[in-house]
């Protein structure tokens, strides 16, 4: 009798040899040879004793240990775990259990046991582990550990040389496979345990399973390839070649489909568990070929966990899968001590199903027309892309006939969407006939989607039945529409449409003609609203012009609030060119149609409210540079008898003199929705009128050094003509006492000031404007005050009165230095001198208003 045991000592290690005494009658007289395949020594069976002789110290680097004749144990005490399943030895049930020596109990220390299991030749071996409790930490393993050979290929094979899964230990199971199927008819579980510490070690189950279902065609030249004829077998499952055991690492199998010409194949994904390392699959992954060869367009990658939703179509009648696996799997979100995974998933591998037909979708150019694109791994899904604007025909598979039934198809149409282009589609079915009846149509319908890049894609409206959909009109860039023939009666059914790609602007309006960037707003269409940039708050494309024209009734006046603009990176740059948003006025409505332009505003300062009861264009233009969010506003048609007790329009007489105007309720809280406009006339078609900020406290920014004010909410405007329609000052904010020092001067006799705050408006102290009647002396002296730094001759009645009234940089008029001209008698020359000097310091000052926008 010859019994070998092997011994493996990893280099550069010592080791202890222990021999015994062989079993009563068994071995007499025989020796005991030890070598790493080189004979070194003998020991003869007499000189052992009940008693072990001195362990013999031996060193072997990385090579297999014999001891031929007797039991051994090397550096620890021996003890007989190992165990062996051979397949055709076995009558009836061909499974069972292993587990530890001891189990349940602790298994003791220095043990080295080995479970081998020999199937047929066409059978499996699977094993599963049912509690596994070592000591050691994963994945060093540097204390006890176990060892599985799963990809053996002889039971003599040499396990220093063959693939091995592991090593396993600790108590955590996760990091333990779940289920292992061999790629041959034998399998190798490996135990080792040191001579330190245990635990309660491991049990499980075994089965020899049949083999014939990883028979799935003719084998090719490579280890792990098949290759399966539709003239064989038209239907069959593909599977991994341990399914539903963990595969193991390494792996590189390939799978050939060949069909008649004519056949399309289709994959439907049963079963699938590869470990997901990330978007491209990196370690394990099954790629799919469209065709015989690695050369042919690929279908699609695949890793992760996928089910029988998953269906892939080939475009012709061949196909290729390559199945991959790596090792090394990490988890990138975990922690690096825990970042090992390549236990801890269910790699199962996959199942798939695989079916060889000519009754598949043709794609042949009666279905696939012009412009049109096959979604490549679907039955008949197409994609439309725009050519810009362009136009074309859609149609259901096997047009002008019926499509069979159980076809679902996908038309993704889609629109340009660059920083040039935004585009939405529009199609108009002409033919339709699937049986059914609306909302239901359980046999079968034509489906609008959502723009599944916005939501989950469902079907939002179905239709069927003899009435022919309306068109139907994308909300974006994208149209998705589905022809379901899934239950549908005998004949399926059939539609023909047509697209259209139109610009899409994404803006609310009435359109004044299609494809255009314009826009017109009525109040018996739409009251109040908001106009926007194309793409809001996306950013618009460039070189656009956009129109929204607002047409109010006689009655109705309307009005504008800008509630967000970015049209530039500099916050106030100037409006010559580049971005812009402008504001025109019909001026000459009704009678004739002529918008002139009143003020334009760019960067990012937000213009100010505008309020008009004349037909109002709002003008949105970018050049061919940068691009940004654009703009934002609110619109609302409002009735001017609401707008009357606010603030009614006022004609000021000038009188020859000069006063304050200020806003409604000034000093407290100017109301929102105000609309207020007055008009000073000066007592002489030659005189002028000038107008100096005196107080201003108005929801903004107050424009400084030049800059632009940002009056979103509210604004104060002056206009140098009662007749001009672009005002010479749009202020707003808080002014310091040196900002007030600034005054502005009609072009002829009159001038015009419009406050206007916004619906939104939560309102502010206001402001406190002085005025003044400026007197024409080019044909004669000035017969009141002259000015002392500016030479406007002015009442003499506004001397001293604590407004300014001489206009920016001259206080003269509030200060004794300057001159009234009047005729003096000389004689009294002193008492003159001193009524003068009473005089600025003993006149009244008027009360202040607290009315409505009052005048004084």
């Amino acid at each position: 009798m010859e019994m070998i045991w092997l011994l493996c000592i990893a280099s550069p290690q010592q080791g202890d040899l222990r021999l015994s005494r062989p079993p009563s009658g068994q071995g007499a007289g025989g020796a005991a040879q030890a070598h790493d395949r080189r004979v070194f020594g003998d020991l003869r069976a007499s000189s052992l004793s009940t008693v072990p002789p001195s362990p013999l110290s031996i060193g072997i680097l990385l090579s297999p240990f014999y001891v031929e004749g007797f039991d051994f144990c090397y550096s620890w005490q021996c003890a007989h775990c190992d165990q062996t399943e051979i397949s055709r030895q076995l009558q009836g049930k061909k499974s069972g259990i292993f587990q530890s020596p001891g189990f349940p109990s602790q298994y003791p220390n220095g043990v080295s046991c080995t479970f081998k299991f020999v199937g047929m030749a066409n059978e499996r071996v699977k094993i599963t582990f049912d509690t596994f409790k070592l000591q050691g930490r994963s994945p060093s393993c540097g204390k006890d550990y176990v060892h599985i050979y799963s990809q053996l290929e002889d039971e003599s094979e040499d396990l220093l040389e063959a693939k091995m899964i592991g090593p396993f230990c600790g108590t955590q199971e996760d990091n333990l496979p779940k289920l292992v199927v061999s790629t041959g008819h034998v399998l190798v579980i490996w135990f080792f345990a040191d001579n330190e510490k245990s635990n309660k070690g491991f049990n499980g189950t075994w089965e020899f399973i049949s083999g014939e279902i990883y028979n799935m065609g003719t084998e090719a030249p490579s280890s792990c390839g098949y290759t399966i004829h539709s003239a064989k077998s038209s239907k069959g499952f593909i599977f991994s070649p341990t399914y539903p055991g963990m595969y193991p690492d390494n792996l590189f199998c390939h799978y050939n489909l060949i069909g008649r010409k004519g056949q399309r194949i289709k994959l439907v994904l049963e079963d699938f568990w590869l470990f997901y390392g990330g978007e491209y699959c990196p370690f394990d992954y099954l790629r799919i070929y469209d065709g015989h060869s690695t050369t042919k367009p690929v279908i699609a990658t695949l890793c992760g966990t996928f089910n029988s939703s998953t269906v892939l179509y080939s475009t012709t009648e061949e196909l290729r899968l390559d199945f991959v696996t790596g090792e090394g799997r990490l988890e990138v979100d975990a922690l690096p001590m825990q970042a090992n995974a390549d236990y801890s998933f269910v790699r199962k591998g996959f199942n798939i199903s695989y079916e060889f037909s000519d009754t598949f979708v043709k794609l042949d150019s009666d279905f696939v027309r012009e412009g049109a694109q096959h979604i490549r791994g679907t039955e008949c899904d197409l994609r439309i892309m725009s050519q810009e604007e362009s136009n074309g025909t859609i149609v259901s598979p096997n047009y002008p006939g019926l499509c069979r039934e159980g076809v679902v198809c996908r038309y993704y149409l889609d629109g340009l969407m660059d920083d040039e282009h935004l585009e939405k589609v529009k199609v108009k079915i002409y033919q339709f006939e699937i049986k059914g009846n609306m909302p239901y149509c359980l046999l079968g319908f034509l489906g609008e989607h959502e723009d599944g890049r916005l939501s989950d894609g469902s079907v939002k409206y179905k239709f069927c039945g003899s009435i022919i959909p309306p068109v139907l009109t994308s909300q974006g860039p994208r149209l998705v529409i589905t022809l379901n023939t899934t239950g549908a009666a005998l004949g399926g059914g059939k539609f023909l449409g047509r697209y259209t790609f139109i610009p899409d602007f994404d803006i609310d309006g009435e359109p004044i003609e299609e494809g255009k960037c314009q826009f017109s707003y009525r109040s018996n269409k739409k009251a109040t609203g908001y106009i926007n940039s194309p793409r809001h708050p996306g950013e618009y494309p460039i070189n656009m012009k956009c129109e929204y024209i607002f047409i109010p009734l006689d009655d109705e006046v309307i009005a504008v609030t800008v509630t967000s603009f970015i049209l530039s990176s500099e916050k106030s740059p100037p409006c010559r060119s580049g971005d812009s948003l402008s504001f025109m006025e019909d001026i000459s409505w009704p009678v004739t149609h002529n918008f002139t332009h009143t003020q334009t505003y760019c960067g990012q300062m937000s213009p100010g409210p505008y309020v008009s009861n004349r037909p109002l264009k709002v003008l949105f233009r970018s050049d061919s540079k940068d691009n940004f969010v654009g703009f934002k506003a609110h619109y609302k048609f409002v009735k001017k008898r609401k707008m009357a007790n606010l603030c009614r329009p006022v004609t000021v007489p000038g009188s020859g003199s000069g006063g304050t105007i200020i806003s409604p309720n000034y000093p407290n809280k100017y109301p929102p929705l105000t609309m207020c406009e007055w008009v000073i006339q000066a007592s002489s078609r030659s005189n002028r009128i000038l107008v100096q900020i005196a107080d201003i406290n108005i929801e903004g920014k107050y424009g400084r050094e030049g800059k632009r004010p940002d009056c979103s909410a509210s604004a104060l405007r002056l206009y140098s003509d009662s007749t001009a329609i672009r005002p010479v000052a749009e202020l707003c904010g808080k002014a310091k006492d040196s900002d007030r020092d600034v005054s502005f001067e009609s072009r002829y006799d009159t001038f015009k000031i419009a406050f206007v705050a916004s619906p939104t408006s939560l309102g502010d102290k206001g402001f406190k404007i002085s005025w003044t009647e400026i007197h024409d002396t080019s044909y004669s002296a000035c017969e009141g005050f002259q000015c002392l730094t500016n030479k406007f001759c002015i009442s003499a009645d506004l001397k001293c009165n604590e407004e300014p009234n001489c206009g920016k940089g001259d206080d003269s008029d509030e200060t004794a230095e300057s001159h009234v001209w009047a005729p003096i008698d000389l004689g009294c020359i002193p008492g003159c001198v001193f009524c003068s000097l009473l005089l600025c310091h003993s006149k009244p000052t008027a009360s202040a208003s607290k009315g409505l926008g009052a005048v004084r």
